[in-house]
């Protein structure tokens, strides 16, 4: 008797693909480098889109604290990991200024109703999941890689692709799995994996920075791209 073929898998991430908050994220922190670390005001030529949490972090430390020991660096990511986490609550208490970017609700449904969904995030989980909470969307995405670890993005999209196979059970097929992002590095991610790179320029990176790094398919947003991605989705 023949075997039954995988789901699609799905790995969505959520800042700039789903959602934006506003700079919420980026007030929470920045705040929280400032009371853990001592660093104040903007930082300066590092860029956070498609970084892991604990990457972005790590870069701040290594480029206005030198010197810092990794004993050290890491004490520090455990305090400073708390603390934005708790004011990202403070600041999801009005989230007047977040939206849920066109046409997301519909591509979610849409792939929910023939696969399987999980996150791939540079987000720490608690933050990633208040985000997703805050629209309804956290029951959609029971498993996912999250930017606990100062790893990189394809990197990331393993241990995502495999927390997603523990999950649900299921070992998906490479190329039956579409990772959905806003940047460079989730093309690259997608790529590292053997999946399908779905690139939308909702983010900060433009139209044509993504089409250089060449995704399977690539979108404007998801609204108005809406037929093309569900005509390329094997459901």
């Amino acid at each position: 008797m023949p075997l039954s073929t995988p789901p699609p898998l799905f790995l969505f991430d959520i800042d700039g693909t789903m959602l934006v908050t506003g700079g919420s994220g980026y007030r929470s922190f920045l705040r929280s480098c400032s009371e853990v670390v001592g660093i104040d005001g903007p930082i300066d030529g590092i860029h956070m889109a498609g970084k892991l949490d604990r990457g972005i972090f790590q870069q701040i430390v290594d480029t206005y604290r030198p010197g810092t020991s990794a004993g050290e660096s890491d004490r520090h990511w455990r305090e400073f990991r708390r603390r934005y986490v708790e004011l990202l609550e403070l600041e999801s208490r009005d989230t007047s200024g977040w939206a849920l970017l066109p046409g997301v609700r519909g591509v979610i449904e849409r792939t929910h109703a023939c696969g399987k969904l999980a996150l791939l995030t540079g987000n720490v989980r608690e933050c990633a999941i208040m985000k997703i909470r805050a629209f309804g969307l956290e029951d959609y995405f029971p498993a996912g890689g999250f930017g606990e670890r100062n790893i990189t993005r394809g990197e990331l999209a393993r241990e995502a692709y495999d927390n997603a196979c523990e999950h649900f059970g299921v070992r998906f097929a490479p190329e039956r799995t579409y990772v959905l992002g806003d940047t460079v590095n989730d093309i690259l991610a997608a790529h590292a994996i053997g999946a399908h790179a779905i690139a939308v320029a909702t983010g900060i990176v433009t139209f044509d920075e993504l089409a250089a790094a060449r995704p399977e398919l690539l979108l404007r947003d998801f609204e108005s791209g809406a037929q093309e991605l569900f005509d390329y989705f094997p459901c």
